[in-house]
């Protein structure tokens, strides 16, 4: 008896640790399974990277960025946090360095305008071998793996430019180029395209200086009124970023004064409102403006797409440019009030 007994509770036993055992393994399983799908976002970290901070070009791209940021929050299934950096000059060095730092950080997807597109390849290379994704916008760096380029195009935007010019000094006459930081590929595309414009179609204007402002304004400013001391006959400016015109008012006397009483003409990049004021005032002739807002709201959008989605974009997207006079330039004004850029421009 007892020893049924013992058999009784041998076998209970081992059947007890058989469904002990049972349970841990449907327990591990299911554990295993938890941890090989994928759980859903809780939020998607999106980094918008500037050439530098302080410029107004950039300052309004990043209220694009931040708007679309919003939007998608508030219609999208998960929130999207908008990370914004930038170097406090435009150094490519330290833009590099701020790009190891978002890919330590964990980013899920970076959207940069590159100060070098050299130096920024391989920090977008290894982000995307990371894992996350870069597109890059207003200024390229096409060696690299970012997964696309949001910009004008820059090379037609320099020979609009020149034709911009030469239709103001009747095609003839000395000119002088300013541009910023020296080898980013936007601001060399510029100068190339209103370079060659002239070559082909213009041969009586010549280019007597092209200097670099490195995107200071104080070294642009000294830079135009030494070039109008040098050259006294100068017709023409072709300003490849606004740089210099950020400066007060009476800070490029020669300039002033010659532009004042249409001796010079000057065909700018950019479309501010302290530029459209110089316009409306007379001391510049054309300004060649970019989609800023678009360079924020469009790339938060193409990140948040690619990551979400799975959306895949062309290697290059033309924004256009609107070119701004004095035909169309309250046009332009009544975007910046009413912070709509939406519409259309009139003809210039």
């Amino acid at each position: 008896m007892n020893k049924k007994r013992s058999g009784r509770k041998a076998r209970t036993s081992i059947r007890f640790v058989a469904f002990v055992c049972l349970m841990i393994s449907v327990v591990a399983t299911a554990g295993c399974g938890a941890s090989a799908t994928s759980q859903p976002r809780k939020k998607l970290t999106i980094a918008w990277v500037s050439k530098s901070l302080g410029n107004p070009v950039f300052e309004l791209g990043e209220r694009g960025a931040r708007q679309k940021a919003k939007e998608l929050s508030d219609q999208g299934p998960i929130g999207v946090e908008l990370l914004t950096v930038g170097p406090a000059s435009a150094d490519a060095i330290e833009q590099a360095r701020m790009m190891d730092d978002l890919i330590a950080r964990g980013v899920d997807g970076i959207a940069v305008s590159c100060n070098d597109p050299t130096a920024c390849a391989e920090p977008i290379n290894r982000a995307v071998a990371s894992g996350i994704p870069v597109m890059t916008w207003d200024s390229d760096s096409p060696q690299s793996q970012r997964f696309s380029f949001l910009s004008i195009d820059n090379y037609a935007s320099g020979r609009t430019a020149a034709d911009q010019l030469a239709a103001a000094i009747g095609g003839s006459g000395n000119v002088a180029v300013i541009t910023g930081v020296p080898g980013a590929l936007n601001l060399q595309q510029r100068v190339d395209g209103f370079n060659d414009r002239l070559a082909e179609a213009y041969p009586n204007m010549r280019v007597v200086r092209v200097f670099a402002s490195n995107e200071d304004i104080n070294l642009g400013v000294q830079g135009v009124e030494e070039t109008m001391q040098a050259h006294p006959d100068l017709r023409g400016w072709f300003f490849a970023g606004l740089w210099p015109l950020v400066a007060d008012r009476g800070s490029m006397p020669l300039w002033e004064a010659a532009s004042r009483n249409g001796a010079v003409k000057t065909v700018v990049f950019d479309s501010l409102p302290l530029e459209l004021d110089l316009l409306r005032d007379g001391y510049v002739h054309a300004l060649i403006g970019q989609k800023y807002w678009r360079w924020g709201y469009d790339s938060v959008q193409m990140v948040y797409d690619y990551v979400m989605s799975d959306k895949r974009y062309p290697s290059f997207i033309d924004t256009g440019v609107d070119i701004v006079t004095r035909n169309n330039v309250d046009a332009m004004t009544e975007a910046w009030k009413t912070n709509d850029f939406s519409k259309p421009l009139p003809a210039p």
